[in-house]
C-alpha cells in the first residue's frame, strides 16, 4: 500500500459503492463521509500491515495510521458520485 491519499476519482468510486450498499449514506454530510472513509482507509492499511492478526488485534492498530482523506476531497468526489444533488449533505 502507498502512503499517498486516494484520488478524488477513487473516492468518487468508493462513494458510489457506499451509496449502493447503504442508500441512507447519500444524505450524510461530507464531514461524516470523510470520517467513514478515513476509518475504512485506516482499517485497510492495518489489514495490509498486519495480515495474520485477528480482527481485534487489527482494531488495536488503527491509531497507528493518520487520516489521509480531507473533507474537501470528499466534497469534490461527491460532485462526481452524486451529480445533480448539489451539496445535499
Amino acid at each position: 500500500m502507498t502512503d499517498a491519499s486516494p484520488s478524488v476519482s477513487k473516492l468518487a468510486g468508493q462513494l458510489g459503492y457506499l451509496f449502493e450498499d447503504d442508500p441512507s449514506a447519500r444524505a450524510a454530510s461530507a464531514v461524516d463521509l470523510a470520517a467513514r472513509l478515513n476509518r475504512d482507509d485506516r482499517l485497510a492499511r492495518a489489514i495490509a500491515k498486519y495480515p495474520n492478526r485477528t480482527d481485534a488485534e487489527i482494531q488495536g492498530h488503527l491509531d497507528e495510521f493518520e487520516d489521509r482523506i480531507s473533507t474537501a476531497d470528499v466534497e469534490a468526489a461527491l460532485q462526481q458520485a452524486r451529480p445533480g444533488l448539489g451539496d445535499a449533505g
